[in-house]
């Protein structure tokens, strides 16, 4: 294996590292050449000159960066720091003859200067107005203050320039020009107004500035206020709010209107009051909101809003009651229910109801959670039955409806079907009972006159054959009418009329008549859909099945005696009369 001397490889190193030194001292380096053109040659005190430092070049290859720094009066202090950019636009403010300087230098240091002379006259360029408004917002008894004192000018001394203002923004100037610089103002009506600033320099060009401030109604420096009594209400309370403490700390002599607003919907529930003053009941328990805001004799205007708690009292309850019908006779037990009622806290059951029959002020009973009541008159006439309801707190409601009772003789009763809400009157003519009034029932077809539900609640339904026989077509069926009853066939309509006699049939069936079957005159609905002869003519489909599709029909007239027993399409719409099985 062959050894080198260590002498030897030291002294081979520093020759390799003296003859690569002298390589590269052996590079020469020389400076960039510097040129720049300005445009344009001369100019005003507005121009702004362009410099242009692209001409300037490397005079090396190896010189890939070139740094440039300006000194724009040739005060021997440059005015920029090098950089890279070979543009700059610059602008004299003053006019003269200036000689700007720029060096360029490469990365080793080297550099070159040159320098330019341009002449420089006077120009007059427009102010630039600047003003401030404080406050930025007010109301309309704020004394805003303008001020303009930051407005300058390229050639002019603020102290030479003039001003004038606009207050509405319409271009319309309301103060002359003047060296004032600044201004105070109020405004009478809120918004958003629009401000205008006109500068002018002593050779007559001007510049405009324009700024907006809004002015409201607002006021926070009023102190709305209000206490409530009871201090612990419920819903069972009128809650007493006082807005007396509301204050200007500012002029205690400013007086104030004042409306309230009870929820959170930020529509005021009522109009501006002068008195401090209000009552109002929370319907509902909880959590409520209240809103107060006081409008000063200026129209400006503060709120207040604050949370009270509504405890739950105990609400009354709400009395109703129906009869199962409200016409009879001397015979008649009419029946009273007030199943109805209802209390937003107690069951039905825990209620008490007592009844006057009369209404003659004295209770025909005593306090009871039985609900329904009977009662037989006297005496013919009309009464208005009272119904009270009281519940486990003490509290009650009150109503009433009216019955009518005739002179009539003859025994009465009543259909009552709760379950599915039908009572109907009854009546015994003869060994017949009859329905004492027309059917209106609501599970099958049926047809209001004139398509007014009223009249269905005042005459009953209109129907046609095959719904009043629930499409039976045997005498005597069931049809619609309640269990233990049937649509009368011909033979018993006959029955009816023949007990009646042939003296005048139709004054005793209809209402007010000595029968108490009281017949109205219902009308019809015909074959073509329209509705005809209400408060003239009656007709009542019979079980009885005529040729084809037609059926037997009894009707009677108002202006006639006689009763008619006609055949007719079975399309028609009649009023339909129940008997009893």
């Amino acid at each position: 294996m062959k050894r080198i001397n260590l002498v030897h490889f030291i002294a081979l190193i520093t020759v390799s590292v003296f003859f690569i030194r002298c390589d590269k001292e052996a590079v020469i380096k020389t400076p960039p050449v510097a040129k720049f053109t300005v445009s344009p040659a001369n100019g005003l005190t507005t121009t702004v000159f362009n410099f242009d430092a692209t001409g300037s070049v490397a005079t090396n290859e190896e010189d890939t960066m070139l740094f440039i720094r300006w000194d724009w009066d040739n005060d021997s202090i440059w005015d920029t720091g090098f950089s890279r950019a070979k543009k700059f636009p610059y602008r004299y403010y003053k006019p003269g003859t200036y000689s700007p300087r720029m060096e360029i230098r490469n990365d080793a240091g080297l550099s070159d200067t040159i320098q330019l002379t341009i002449q420089v006259a006077r120009g007059n360029s427009a102010p630039r107005p600047l003003f401030t408004i404080t406050p930025g917002s007010g109301n309309l008894r704020t004394e805003f203050f303008f001020d303009a004192s930051k407005t300058s000018d390229d050639e002019d001394s603020l102290n030479t320039l003039r001003f004038r203002w606009d207050w509405n923004g319409d271009g319309i100037y309301e103060t002359p020009y003047s060296q004032d610089i600044q201004s105070t103002r109020m405004f009478d009506t809120p918004g958003i107004h629009y401000i205008g600033l006109e500068v002018t320099d002593p050779q007559d060009v001007a510049a405009i500035q324009r700024k907006s401030v809004i002015v409201s109604l607002a006021n926070t420096d009023l102190v709305p206020d209000f206490t409530w009594l009871p201090e612990k209400p419920s819903t069972a309370d009128t809650v007493q709010f006082d807005a007396s403490a509301s204050h200007d700390p500012a002029d205690p002599a400013n007086t104030f209107q004042y409306r309230w607003n009870f929820n959170k919907d930020d529509e005021f529930d009522t109009e501006y009051m002068d008195s401090p003053i209000f009552g109002y009941q929370f319907p509902a328990e909880g959590q409520n909101f209240v809103t107060l805001e006081i409008r000063d004799q200026w129209g400006l205007l503060d709120q207040k809003k604050d949370t009270i708690w509504i405890a739950h009292s105990n609400g009354k309850p709400t009395a109703a009651f129906f009869i199962g019908y409200e016409y009879g006779n001397l015979t008649t037990n009419f029946y009273f229910d007030a199943d109805k009622v209802t209390d937003g806290e107690d069951y039905i059951d825990l209620l008490k109801v007592r009844w006057d029959f009369d209404n003659d002020g004295s209770w025909d009973t005593d306090y009871g959670k039985e609900k329904t009541a009977s009662f037989k008159y006297p005496a013919a006439g009309q009464y208005r039955v009272k119904m009270q309801v009281l519940d486990t707190g003490g509290l009650s409601d009150t109503t009433s409806l009216v019955v009518t009772v005739s002179g009539g003789s003859n025994e009465t009763g009543l259909i009552a079907d709760k379950k599915n809400n039908m009572f109907y009157g009854t009546v015994k003519i003869g060994s017949q009972w009859w329905m004492s009034e027309n059917l209106n029932e609501t599970s099958a077809s049926k047809f209001c006159y004139s398509n007014k539900v009223v009249n269905c609640t005042k005459y009953g339904g209109l129907y046609n054959w095959k719904d009043a026989m629930n499409s039976a077509i045997t005498e005597k069926a069931k049809g619609i009418c309640p269990t233990g009853w049937h649509i009368p066939s011909v033979a018993e309509f006959q029955q009816l009329f023949d007990f009646l006699g042939s003296g005048s049939p139709r004054q005793r069936l209809e209402v007010g008549g000595d029968t108490d079957y009281r017949m109205f005159y219902a009308g019809q609905r015909s074959i073509n859909n329209r509705y005809e002869y209400v408060e003239a003519v009656t007709s009542f489909w019979t079980s009885t099945k005529a040729s084809g599709d037609n059926a037997w029909v009894f009707s009677l007239q108002k202006d006639k005696n006689e009763y008619y027993r006609i055949n007719l399409g079975n399309t028609y719409g009649f009023s339909v009369r129940c008997i009893k099985d």
